[in-house]
């Protein structure tokens, strides 16, 4: 059974918005292991995993200033020994999603499409997904708390 390092696998991260606005956001990461039971999927919450699990996780943010944020973008790294579970990615506002198959250095939309020289279109299979990156469309009012979850498989 692996343990699940909670400071390695924190799965979030606030980028391009100012250092004020992240000291205005609360985050939580909670992570739970999918299981179905009855054919009812059941979400329990847990810090330990074997292979073929799956494991969803949620990030929760909220604003906790006296005024609205906008321009949050959230990433949820993949982690290594997990792969993506396509199309898994949602969010409680209005995002746009987009995916990194090389650390976050470049992001591109789900599912991510590359064209090679010849212009050939070759869709890239989810389990090489490194990163997603959720862009939030709309601001986050004071008080509000979002909510992004995305899911993976232990290798």
């Amino acid at each position: 059974m692996y343990r699940i390092l909670l400071t390695l696998m924190l799965a979030a991260a606030l980028l391009g918005v100012s250092n004020a606005a992240i000291a205005d956001i609360e985050s939580e990461l909670v992570t739970y292991r999918i299981v179905t039971e009855d054919s009812e999927e059941i979400r329990e919450e847990t810090n330990a995993v074997s292979p073929n699990d799956v494991i969803e996780y949620e990030l929760r943010y909220t604003n906790v200033s006296e005024r609205p944020i906008t321009g949050l973008r959230i990433v949820g790294h993949i982690p290594t020994e997990t792969t993506y579970i396509a199309n898994s990615a949602s969010a409680s506002i209005m995002t746009s999603l987009e995916v990194s198959i090389d650390g976050g250095t470049s992001f591109a939309a789900e599912p991510l499409i590359v064209t090679d020289s010849s212009g050939t279109q070759t869709e890239i299979s989810a389990d090489e997904y490194t990163q997603i990156r959720w862009n939030s469309l709309v601001g986050i009012q004071p008080g509000e708390t979002h909510v992004f979850t995305y899911r993976v498989v232990v290798n």
